[in-house]
């Protein structure tokens, strides 16, 4: 017995599957076969910046490692901040928002430095 479609199309569904929205509440009311969840496509997105930058400049310290493993956390965090009280919620985000300006600034690299050249009187000697 043969399943109906197309490899391709079986393919792109399990590709897209853990985009669509798993909350049944937020489905039901719309008339269309597939919902994606925003969160996790932002978190996708996100994602895919942070590999590029980590592949092209590395990881400059713990900044950066910070921000890929939340970025890992990213789903779990969603999925559990769902079904916390709104307060619960801003509560958090306060305290996180908090943070923000503690700590070194990157020094290493950057992948959008304009350019990769050395300086034209630059000496090539180590400070």
């Amino acid at each position: 017995m043969t399943r109906p479609g197309s490899f391709a199309q079986r393919a792109a569904l399990a590709l897209l599957t853990p985009l669509l929205e798993k909350n049944v509440l937020k489905t039901a009311s719309l008339d269309v076969p597939m919902v994606f969840s925003m969160s996790r496509v932002i978190v996708l997105a996100f994602a895919t910046a942070m590999v590029r930058q980590v592949w092209h400049a590395g990881v400059a310290g713990w900044p950066d490692a910070t921000l890929a493993m939340a970025i890992v956390l990213a789903l779990p965090i969603v999925g559990a901040l769902e079904r916390c009280s709104p307060e619960q919620v801003v509560g958090l985000t306060k305290t996180l928002l908090n943070r923000f300006g503690i700590g070194a600034a990157r020094e290493l690299a950057s992948v959008y430095s304009a350019s990769r050249e050395p300086l034209k009187l630059d000496d090539h000697v180590e400070d």
